[in-house]
């Protein structure tokens, strides 16, 4: 199953970071293997006992114990044509040059694991969360089933942890898209980077007087940076700077004229910032 959007909140923002973070580096990569079914692990581990090709994980569906079942892991390629040949596609997986390093060390750099430090058998395109240690043994101990564990998914702590990593983000690389997720999973909206209806919904009102210390005021704070609405340093307080920027996109990108210096709850410039006007 390649749906981002079906995977840990958390694991969604480190994942668009990680992309951001390779791009800098002048490695371009996308997702493929992302939520797994029970029968599609099945199905991958037949594969070179009982059904054609090479063994590729010791996790059988049955068990829960791959971290794809979790929804805590993500598989990465290489989209580049590495070997010169004027063709992506047949070096997706071409390590020749040492790309899956570095995207593993890029990977830990913002907080993920990456199985090319696994011994039994080296995974180096996969990418995972490692709050619960490199395999699945933990989850499968205290929630028993994944569906009990995607059950705490909006318990509030995934989204205070997934804005904290967007201090990771330099402004000037941040896109409306990353800006909805982020304000997303900080209001507990389903993260698939498109604002829709439950995204606007889901919004609060921000101002330096009223939820001044909420986790949406970092993305915030990036995005007018980023729009040139000067906020100074991203801190995730909303103080006096922040009640100026505000000001100063109400007035001259929304034309107002009564500035309040507050993002209001499901109002327009909700709506202009998320692009849904």
């Amino acid at each position: 199953m390649r749906d981002i959007a079906a995977l840990h909140p958390r694991l969604q923002t480190k994942a668009a970071l990680l992309k951001e973070e390779c791009k800098k580096q002048g490695i371009s990569i996308l997702f493929s293997e992302c939520l797994r079914t029970k029968a599609e692990q099945d199905a991958l581990y037949a594969q070179g006992r009982t059904a054609p090709g090479n063994i590729v994980t010791n996790a059988k569906g049955s068990t829960y114990s791959s971290q794809h079942q979790w929804g805590i892991a993500i598989d990465f390629y290489i989209n580049m044509d590495v070997d010169g040949d004027g063709d992506k596609k047949d070096d997706a997986f071409n390590n020749s040059t040492g790309l899956f390093e570095q995207v593993g060390a890029i990977a830990k750099s913002v907080g993920l694991g990456w199985g090319g430090d696994w011994t039994s058998i080296k995974d180096r395109p996969h990418l995972y969360l490692p709050d619960w240690g490199s395999t699945a043994s933990k989850l499968k101990q205290q929630y028993i089933t994944p569906e009990r564990f995607m059950q705490t998914w909006g318990d509030g702590k995934v989204t205070v942890d997934a804005i904290q990593e967007i201090n990771k983000v330099s402004p000037s690389g941040y896109e409306r898209t990353q800006f909805i997720m982020d304000v997303q999973a900080a209001t507990g909206s389903k993260v698939d980077g498109k604002a829709g209806s439950e995204t606007i919904r889901n919004t609060i009102t921000v101002s330096a007087s009223r939820n001044r210390k909420h986790p949406v005021v970092v993305p915030l704070q990036k995005r007018l940076n980023a729009l040139g609405h000067d906020c100074g340093k991203v801190d995730g307080i909303a103080g006096p700077k922040f009640t100026v920027a505000v000001n100063s996109y109400q007035k001259n990108a929304l034309g107002y004229r009564n500035l309040d210096g507050e993002v209001t709850a499901g109002k327009k410039m909700w709506k202009s910032l998320l692009g849904m006007v």
